[in-house]
């Protein structure tokens, strides 16, 4: 099978989760199509357009893989010598250029993330985001605190969260989805008042609004309402280019497989979290307020925004 096909599926099959995790093997997928390539010059484009389309529409709520690849395609259509050898060295500088900058990005993410807390905190966080993961690891070498995490439903990518951070020898206790709001509250008691929220983003929209998994807004809306910070970990590739992004549905077998004839289920994958429920971004360009998101990309990323 084409690899770019078999990373896709593999996408599609949520095999490969997290926004990051989604980019990089697309790119690595790209890069070892575009290698094994035998053809002519207007061949090897046409063929790099149908695996940038093939991998693009993988998961439609993903904006830092369709951002990574239109950066791909804008660098090849720069390209002056269009024989084939020039075309395969510019994707692949491309490529490299990517993978450095998502790298580069999460290291700084993770030092500016960890600064933010402080030893005996209680923390909240949702879903799983390996941005997140990697700043509670490192800041629990700082001090100790507690993190408590949703499982996550109906896939459960809070049990990933909570395994890791126990291996990393964070105190790690998790909560039902549904109670993560009176968490949040004071109702849940003195002991139990969260200091912060930090969850990751799977896209970031030119307003400073957020796209993340289902349950993020509830969580940002009590927050808010309890004057408990809420901070985006997150790399500014994955804003979306024109704000209008269409949030996932998912099968319903995901949510009961065997479900009674006649009931209809809604499985939204993700929601929206407004900008004036988010304190700060916590990004590669350090602490940031929703409303400078979007002169940051233009500066740093101008391919993204149209």
């Amino acid at each position: 099978m084409n690899e770019v096909i078999s990373i896709a599926n593999k996408i599609k099959k949520i095999e490969i989760q997290g926004a990051k995790a989604i980019a990089v093997a697309s790119l690595f997928s790209l890069k070892k199509a575009s290698i094994g390539f035998k053809g002519s010059a207007l061949d090897y484009l046409l063929e790099i357009k149908t695996d940038v389309k093939i991998l693009s529409s993988a998961r439609p709520t993903e904006p830092l893989v369709v951002n990574c690849l239109k950066y791909v395609l804008q660098q090849l259509s720069l390209e002056k010598n269009r024989d084939l050898k020039s075309l395969k060295t510019t994707l692949n500088k491309a490529v490299n250029f990517l993978l450095k900058t998502i790298t580069n990005g999460e290291q700084k993410i993770i030092l500016t993330g960890q600064q933010l807390i402080k030893k005996g905190n209680n923390i909240l966080t949702h879903c799983h985001s390996s941005t997140v993961e990697n700043i509670l690891k490192k800041a629990n070498k700082r001090g100790k605190f507690k993190v408590f995490n949703t499982e996550t439903r109906p896939l459960f990518q809070g049990r990933i969260t909570a395994k890791n951070l126990l291996k990393a020898g964070v105190d790690t206790t998790m909560v039902e989805d549904s109670a993560a709001a009176f968490l949040l509250s004071k109702l849940s008691g003195k002991n139990l008042i969260m200091d912060l929220v930090i969850i990751g983003a799977d896209a970031i929209m030119p307003d400073g609004s957020t796209i993340n998994k289902i349950g993020s807004y509830g969580i940002s809306l009590v927050a808010h309402n309890e004057g408990i910070p809420v901070y985006i970990a997150t790399h500014l590739l994955k804003m979306d280019d024109d704000g209008v992004l269409q949030i996932e549905v998912r099968s319903t077998d995901e949510v009961w497989k065997n479900k009674p004839k006649g009931l209809k289920i809604m499985n939204f994958a993700f929601d929206k979290i407004p900008a004036k429920n988010i304190t700060g971004f916590i990004c590669e360009f350090g602490l940031v307020k929703p409303a400078d998101l979007k002169k940051l990309v233009k500066k740093h990323y101008p391919w993204i925004l149209k």
